[in-house]
């Protein structure tokens, strides 16, 4: 069997449980999975390729991680897609291209106010333009961001700065996942009980749902706009009655939920393995 290597993080050296039941079905394709830390990823040459899938702490050393990705190749998905993928930026890209995201602006940290004064938004959701897992994420009202206090529990840099959506507090989150381009299975997230993040880190829960075809279809025009050749992908949505809004694309290090569908371990397997075996794949 070829080794594959699964790039986790130091954290998480054996991966996680959910990218484990992907071990099976790709050892059934000729493929023996190694789990290493991103930290510890050095090039080697009798590899089948890498596959970026769990290593969550990447942002808090951004310019290290894509410095570490660099020279590994194959890689999925590709450097180019990573890099564009973790700045929260690509967004507003999205829109330019067609997709339906929430209204969003990107300010430094001093002209918050100013963001919530221009659009007149009351509840804001700030969110570090470089951050994962909610980490970092506030909802301020526009009143307190003249208030120093406030200022003061916020890290300088850039914020994607967004109202606030009532809906994800009513109905969550809904996650379609694709896999190899095709969309696999799709899964609801919910916040816990006065919240509004709905990570499971930060007290939600999730289970397994169906969407719409008209979803599923949108979710591939947006996956269109985004850099070619990623292997797996995520897109999450908050249903409203304005129509679905796109919160975020996942192209590098996705949760896909395996555990949620019977086929889709095996379906990742796959998308895998065709990205390895396609002349056309990135390096």
């Amino acid at each position: 069997m070829r080794p594959l290597a699964f790039l986790t993080d130091s954290l998480r050296p054996d991966g996680t449980a959910d990218d484990r039941l992907a071990v099976a079905p790709l050892a059934a394709l000729g493929f023996d999975v190694r789990f290493v830390p991103w930290e510890r990823a050095i090039p080697a040459y009798d590899l089948a390729g890498w596959v970026i899938r769990s290593p969550w702490n990447y942002y808090r050393a951004r310019s290290a991680f894509l410095g570490a990705l660099a020279p590994l190749s194959p890689c999925l998905n590709p450097l180019e897609a990573v890099r564009w993928n973790s700045d929260k930026r690509y967004l507003l890209e999205l829109a330019e291209a067609g997709a339906s995201i929430i209204p969003s602006v990107v300010a430094p940290r001093e002209a918050l106010a100013e963001v919530a004064e221009s659009t007149g938004w009351e509840r804001l959701i700030v969110k570090p333009c470089v951050s994962a897992a909610g980490e970092g994420v506030r909802q301020l009202h526009a009143d307190t961001l003249h208030e120093e206090s406030w200022l003061g529990c916020l890290p300088d840099g850039d914020y994607l700065v967004q109202p606030f959506l009532a809906d994800v507090v009513e109905a969550g989150e809904v996650s379609a996942i694709y896999l190899g381009g095709e969309f696999s299975h799709a899964l609801r997230k919910r916040p816990a009980a006065g919240g509004f993040l709905v990570h499971e880190e930060h007290g939600g829960s999730v289970e397994a749902t169906e969407i719409g075809a008209a979803l599923i279809v949108e979710g591939e025009a947006v996956l269109r706009a985004c850099p070619a050749g990623c292997a797996y992908a995520r897109v999450d949505w908050i249903e409203t009655a304005r129509g679905p809004r796109l919160v975020e694309v996942e192209l590098i290090e996705p949760e896909l939920f395996l555990r949620m569908h019977p086929e889709a371990p095996a379906r990742f397997a796959e998308a895998l393995a065709q990205a390895l075996r396609s002349p056309g794949r990135p390096a």
